[in-house]
This record gives C-alpha cells, structure tokens and sequence, in this order.
C-alpha cells in the first residue's frame, strides 16, 4: 500500500527518505507527537521540502495512523514492514518498490530541526556517487560535555575522510590528559546520523549479518565498516537536534518556539 506515484519520479533519483516508526520504547507514537501546533513528521517534512538538490522525498512508516496523518499532510508516503529494525532497513524496503531510485538521503524522523542545507551537502555528493558509496555528516566537537556524553556518537576520520570508527565513547583517546584538556590536543567529531547512499550500497548492506561491535555499542554502522565498506565523512558547520526522551522534546519544543517567535 503506497501513494507515490512512480510516474512522476525520474529515471534518475535522489530520493530522501523519512523513516518514521510509532513504537518508540522511550516516546511511543513519536512522529505524531505535537509540538506547537504542528506533528513532528510534518515539521521533519517541511524541513526535507526546503532541501534544493532532491528530486523528491518521503515517508516511510510500519504505522497506518502515521501514513493516514502524513496523507493528510499532503505529502508522500509509503507502509514499510513492522518488522524492519531500523530506518535504513526501511529505506531498503522502499527501493523494492521504486527501482528507479539511484540514491537515497536517509533523513531523521526526529529531527525537526535539521536544516535543509544539511540535506542538500549530502545529496549533492552521493548524486555524483557510483556502486558501493555511503556518505554522513559529521561537526566538529567544541565541548567537553559533548565528548562526555554517550548519547552523542563520536567518530575517527582518516586522511581521505572517511570514517575509521565510530563510538559512543569519546575517541581518540587522549593518554595521560583530563578530559577537560583533550579539545586543546586535536579535534574531535561528532556524528550527525543522517546518511546518504548509492541504491547499490543501501541495497548490500541490506544484507550484512550484525557484526559483534553494532551489538556491543549500538550503532549498525560498526556492521558496515566491519564488513569493508567505506563512509565518506562530509564536515558541516550547522548541527540539528533529535528528540528521543521527554527532555530532548522539551528543550526542542522550546528552541522551535524561540525560533518562531523570532520570525517578523
């Protein structure tokens, strides 16, 4: 059950993709959750219709009170697999019915905040992409607190940018330094979980068994670097801000608010 059209899509596609699940263990319904007037998918939407070098976007949902609201909107979305164990999973699912997807922008569910230049970095680069490409935004670490915190998932970039490793803990390790003083001994990145891929790459790592790292640190991306692929980190200046706990909504809700209120 779908309500693209594929008539109206390229042959040649760079597709954004919104994965959006309702049964979030920490905030359940998630997508549909309001916030100052409008649903959390539909401010993500909005944030994806700004983006300047896609060719079109969508949802892709395992709930049909989230495709009937995103219909509603307006906007295009497809029913994906209940079962399916992750946003990129879910955009796999959508390649099965759209073959003419080239490439696909894997945007956030989360983050209404995510600005569309961010996108449009992402989506530039993978359209000039070919066979086994995955790429992913990354900004540079200006904090302890963030290097601190294991919520936000670091990376180690080599010299031709992509990603040596990524960890919930703060890498590199600094020997013989407080943490306090490791931003003054070398820069740091943080990642921002937003991928893009050639439909060939997003089709194969489809298909990888969990490598025992993803397990260990929860992060699937360890599966794909463990089995040889490459992920160009492109670094960005902008930051967005996802909502995953009863927190994140409030301070979110609170910057969307100040962010409104700004507007003349």
């Amino acid at each position: 059950m779908h309500w693209i059209n594929p008539n109206k899509m390229n042959a040649y596609c760079t597709m954004a993709i919104i994965p959006a699940r309702y049964g979030s263990q920490r905030l359940p319904g998630k997508p549909l959750i309001q916030i100052h007037g409008k649903s959390l998918i539909q401010r993500v939407c909005e944030r994806v219709r700004e983006a300047k070098s896609i060719d079109h976007f969508c949802v892709a949902t395992d709930d049909i009170r989230i495709y009937n609201h995103v219909k509603k909107l307006g906007f295009d979305v497809l029913m994906t697999s209940y079962e399916q164990p992750s946003g990129t999973f879910r955009c796999a699912e959508v390649l099965t019915h759209f073959p003419m997807i080239t490439h696909v922008v894997n945007v956030q569910g989360d983050e209404p905040l995510i600005e569309p230049e961010m996108i449009d970095s992402l989506s530039r680069y993978i359209s000039e992409q070919s066979g086994l490409k995955i790429a992913t935004l990354v900004h540079r670490i200006d904090s302890t607190a963030d290097l601190e915190n294991n919520n936000i998932v670091k990376v180690v970039i080599n010299s031709n940018g992509n990603a040596m490793y990524f960890s919930r803990q703060a890498i590199p390790f600094v020997r013989d330094q407080p943490t306090i003083k490791w931003l003054n001994q070398g820069t740091f990145y943080k990642h921002i979980g937003m991928y893009a891929y050639t439909s060939q790459a997003l089709s194969a790592i489809e298909k990888l068994s969990i490598h025992p790292y993803e397990s260990m640190e929860k992060l699937e991306q360890l599966s794909w670097l463990a089995s040889g692929f490459q992920i160009q980190c492109l670094e960005t200046n902008l930051e967005s801000k996802g909502i995953d706990t009863e927190e994140d909504l409030r301070l979110v809700s609170d910057m969307i608010r100040d962010k409104e209120n700004s507007l003349p």
